[in-house]
């Protein structure tokens, strides 16, 4: 039985709010995501001001005072993320909390994580000059650098970030989420105060309260009629390859990885048919990828890919070792053109429909996966809910894969190897 209600208010020309009522939760969650195009001159100033504005509050001016207040409020939580969809930037502010029936003493838990969010949007702290402290600046800084050390230490990521800007060489997709190490490091505090304002007065707005509780969307209404600038919010443009770019570094690692990019020309109500292929190709533990290239052949220590919606995009990331990466890139391509010849079988599409529609299925169970879900829904001229997702899984034939695989084109592949001392 389904218990969840979902609805939808437009707050502001640019804003709308998204509820996901559902009481089997005993908490709530609030946030405002704030997308803007991908630029490589706003990436790193924009990326690094959610977490300053999360940092304190005119109201609450330091980190002790703003703890002592979610400690109040039975351990809620008050944070931030930036991520990349397509040629989108999104700026994440969220508030999570216990739902009211759970409060002692009829505290009003929404009104108050509402506040709270409210209270970081339009007034964060600022200096007597009317910048951002510097202290919480130096170390927001500091932490995003340190973020970027990890991102090249861990090779699995590393190794993909190479590929995707290979990918989208050129073109706004290609440009990481919090812009490059030098662009952090070179920041200047006093230009970031007026950059929020130019995402307070620019973005496009999308509120989601979910959980149990009921929003009020005149208390949104008031904060985001005039917010925002209106936009349309589509995949990434589909540019064909012209032939596949291959690419190779050597660093000191045990283990090289492989990532390969391949592009797709898909249209918006052929995203779950994507999915689909990728679930057969080496999206699952009984895909093509899995059983053959690790399994049968040895070539890899793991093998997997993976469809981005937003960026009509395919990605296979692999861990090889070093003498093994040519014969691993050939074999992935290899099963692809099997995919493409029309080699899949009844067994293959079954598994890999029963495995996709478990995951549409599990969207519910998690406060973070329906709000995903949803956010990613408004980049498609034909949003769907996971229910219809399953529905349309299901009813796609072994041609339609096929013809589906035959629009994938290789692109990138990116072989990032171990050297004999590494």
């Amino acid at each position: 039985m389904n218990m969840s209600e979902n609805k939808i208010w437009q707050v502001g020309n640019a804003a709308t709010l998204r509820s996901y009522t559902d009481p089997r939760f005993k908490t709530m969650k609030l946030s405002v995501n704030m997308l803007l195009p991908l630029r490589k001159e706003t990436a790193a100033i924009y990326g690094i001001l959610p977490s300053l504005v999360t940092r304190a509050t005119r109201e609450y001016p330091d980190f002790a005072s703003l703890n002592r207040k979610l400690s109040e409020l039975y351990g809620a939580s008050l944070h931030s993320g930036v991520r990349k969809i397509g040629e989108f930037q999104c700026l994440t502010l969220a508030a999570d909390g216990i739902s009211n029936r759970y409060a002692f003493g009829g505290d009003d838990m929404f009104a108050e994580l509402s506040g709270l969010l409210f209270s970081a949007l339009f007034s964060p702290l600022t200096d007597e000059a009317g910048l951002f402290p510097e202290e919480n600046f130096r170390q927001e800084q500091r932490q995003l650098l340190e973020l970027k050390d990890a991102e090249f230490s861990d090779k699995i990521t590393y190794a993909h970030q190479r590929c995707e800007e290979l990918l989208f060489e050129g073109q706004n997709a290609g440009i990481d989420r919090y812009g490059t190490k030098e662009e952090i490091a070179g920041l200047d505090r006093a230009k970031l105060t007026e950059a929020w304002k130019t995402v307070l007065s620019s973005a496009r707005f999308e509120i989601f309260v979910l959980g149990d509780c009921t929003p009020s969307p005149e208390l949104f209404r008031e904060r985001f009629s005039a917010a925002g600038r209106p936009c349309v919010l589509q995949a990434a443009p589909y540019v064909r390859p012209e032939a596949l770019k291959r690419r190779s570094e050597v660093q000191q690692v045990t283990q090289s990885k492989l990532s390969m990019g391949f592009r797709a020309d898909v249209l918006p109500e052929e995203n779950q048919l994507f999915q689909l292929v990728n679930a057969v190709f080496g999206g699952t533990p009984n895909s093509k990828l899995f059983q053959h290239v690790r399994e049968e052949m040895g070539l890899c220590y793991y093998c997997s890919s993976l469809y981005a919606v937003s960026s009509r995009a395919l990605f296979v990331e692999s861990g090889v070792e070093t003498e093994n990466l040519e014969k691993a890139e050939e074999e992935i391509l290899r099963q692809l053109q099997e995919m493409q010849a029309g080699h899949i079988s009844e067994e293959e599409l079954l598994s890999a429909k029963l495995r996709l529609c478990d995951s549409f299925r599990s969207v519910g169970d998690s406060l973070s996966a329906v709000e995903t879900w949803n956010l990613g829904q408004t980049f498609s001229n034909a949003p769907v809910t996971p229910e219809e997702a399953v529905e349309k899984v299901m009813g796609y034939t072994a041609e339609q894969v096929i013809e589906a695989a035959q629009r994938l084109v290789p692109a990138v592949a990116y072989h990032l190897k171990g050297s004999e001392n590494g």
